[in-house]
């Protein structure tokens, strides 16, 4: 996928973000092309922009998420959400639960979850 705004070409919303958070922005125009050609266009806060990074930085870990979608018999796309929502946990304030509440509300053990939990840290935050 590539990322446009007028400023340039991104290549990942990690990069994106990068570029926001130097240029001290809070909301930029972007246009996304797809693989498979279509765009879209529209103007991203700096929030929404970091939790697609989020999403980005889990899929670079994707074969420790899937041994443990194998080691504790669970489906993949659960697997991820949870890692994505203890990403988001480290990223922002969560004042009001409203993530917490999101990772809580995902049926899974309490050890898949734990397991998760200390693979993201490790992976992006140790």
């Amino acid at each position: 996928m590539e990322i446009k705004t007028k400023h340039k070409k991104f290549n990942s919303f990690t990069d994106l973000y990068s570029f926001m958070i130097d240029s001290h922005l809070e909301e930029i125009s972007v246009t996304m092309k797809y693989p498979d050609g279509t765009k879209s266009s529209g103007i991203m806060p700096i929030d929404m922009v970091l939790s697609f990074t989020s999403i980005e930085q889990i899929k670079t870990f994707d074969k420790e998420l899937k041994e443990l979608s194998t080691k504790y018999n669970e489906d993949l796309a659960k697997v991820r959400k949870i890692a994505e929502n203890c990403n988001e946990l480290n990223y922002f304030e969560d004042e009001d639960g409203e993530i917490q509440a999101q990772l809580d509300a995902i049926e899974a053990s309490n050890e898949l979850k734990q397991a998760v939990t200390e693979l993201v840290n490790e992976k992006l935050h140790g």
